[in-house]
């Protein structure tokens, strides 16, 4: 282990005296500060501070990536160029020992900037209401709603009751001659399901959307419970202002016509704006004793416009399950977690690739890890026709690309005061430690029957 740690502390040196990197830290401790004084977000002490974070641990996030992938693209072909790997390997270090040092040493230099710049993003936030001369409404606001990490409940569909559903609506379709020829069978049942979903989660005028919740356990029933909204709407009245009445608590009492409700619902008469995220707040005790909670929505008749929520951002519950800090941590957690697999994935590249081609590789996988969600969804539709190839050669190859986006950007995480959950921690740390595991030891394979120089007698 001795040999590992001399190769990792000699790489380490020599990243940490790389221009780039020098840059790349100047740039931050530069920017940070006054990102901090100069971010307006909506206007507000909170939309000032989940701007600078958003954009604050982006930054940082971005930079350490693209120096992580200089640095492991470098520090090993540099060494195969100048032929300074001849006086490493004639030394008693195996080269396997010389891949995982090199890895370990930029994983010291990742570990180190990131807890650095990190601890100021995080020290610039908390104090940046003082700075303000936030007023005490505000200041509470800031605590119940972004110093906080809440946990959050959407309402999940009953996917096979949904399928035979929309198999029922197709066969009945299908026996009375109302089907599209035109079209294939798999995009008329996409069409039904589409359709069923869109009536599930809205209301004409007049109309109600109803969603349940089970297990729901807010830590104090004084606490307060966060409604999280976003709807569109079929017509936008001239002064952008949509109404209606939410009801929260134990609806089953008003299903079954109880006599005397054992737990309060409580009625929100409401306007917000279409497109626009909102949350409004509601004692706990609205929850059941079992831990069940409705959310009912009712649509003034007056608005004349059908009003939609979308499955995955429609509605949430939110409640208190954890403290900002602890969330931070776990974030920067996973941002070092995906700097060690670009480490791993620089240096095992270079095992076998030269500078130049390794960190175009590397940067394409990057990049494509940011808009991953899209990419997936585009060769499904590939996958739809030829599913036996794209199931063998390349599902198998998509699935070693990071995701960065949709629900593992964790920028949002931190900005909309949602727990980053043991659950979600330990999978993506395990599914970035995979990847990297079996990019290491692709490295050592090739690394120990490369070739370095020919023995000429």
């Amino acid at each position: 282990m001795s040999r590992v740690w001399a190769v990792a502390k000699n790489s380490f040196v020599s990243a940490m005296r790389m221009k780039t990197a020098i840059v790349f830290m100047l740039l931050l401790i530069i920017l940070l500060p006054i990102m901090s004084l100069t971010t307006t977000g909506d206007g507000t002490i909170k939309g000032r501070i989940q701007s600078f974070i958003t954009y604050g641990l982006g930054l940082t996030s971005l930079l350490l990536s693209i120096l992580t992938i200089v640095v492991s693209c470098h520090t090993l072909s540099a060494e195969i160029k100048h032929k300074q790997i001849y006086t490493v390997v004639t030394k008693p270090v195996r080269r396997y020992q010389l891949i995982l040092g090199k890895v370990l040493g930029i994983a010291v230099m990742d570990i180190i900037l990131l807890a650095v710049f990190a601890t100021i993003i995080y020290a610039l936030s908390v104090q940046m209401p003082k700075f303000a001369k936030t007023t005490p409404e505000e200041l509470a606001e800031l605590n119940a709603e972004f110093f906080t990490a809440r946990a959050s409940l959407k309402m999940t569909v009953d996917q096979q009751a949904l399928d035979e559903r929309v198999q029922q609506v197709f066969n009945n379709l299908k026996n009375t001659g109302q089907i599209d020829e035109n079209k294939s069978k798999q995009q008329i049942l996409k069409e039904l399901k589409d359709a069923a979903r869109y009536s599930m989660f809205s209301a004409e005028p007049g109309g109600m959307v109803i969603w349940e919740f089970h297990n729901v356990k807010p830590f104090d029933s004084n606490e307060m419970l966060f409604i999280r909204l976003k709807f569109n709407a079929t017509q936008i009245p001239p002064d952008n202002l949509l109404y209606g009445v939410w009801y929260v608590g134990d609806y089953r009492q008003v299903q079954f016509s109880h006599d005397k409700a054992k737990s309060p619902i409580y009625a929100v008469p409401r306007k917000d704006v279409a497109k626009t995220v909102r949350e409004f707040q509601v004692p706990a005790d609205a929850v059941a004793d079992d831990g069940y909670l409705a959310v009912v929505f009712f649509n003034e008749p007056a608005n004349n416009s059908t009003l939609i929520f979308s499955e995955d951002e429609g509605l949430e519950v939110l409640y208190k399950a954890g403290s900002f800090t602890a969330n931070y941590i776990r974030a920067v957690i996973v941002v070092f977690s995906r700097l060690v697999f670009f480490a791993v994935l620089g240096v095992s590249l270079t095992t076998w690739l030269g500078f130049p081609v390794a960190i175009l590789f590397c940067f394409v996988v990057f990049f494509t890890g940011v808009v991953n969600g899209f990419v997936v969804t585009s060769f499904d539709y590939v996958g739809e026709s030829l599913s036996i190839l794209y199931s063998f050669t390349i599902k198998p190859l998509l699935w070693l690309l990071p995701k960065f986006d949709e629900n593992y950007n964790i920028n949002k995480y931190i900005i909309d005061a949602k727990l980053i959950n043991a659950a979600f921690l330990s999978f993506a740390l395990v599914s970035l430690g995979i990847k990297s595991v079996i990019l290491l030891l692709a490295g050592f394979i090739i690394f120990a029957k490369r070739e370095l120089a020919r023995v000429i007698v």
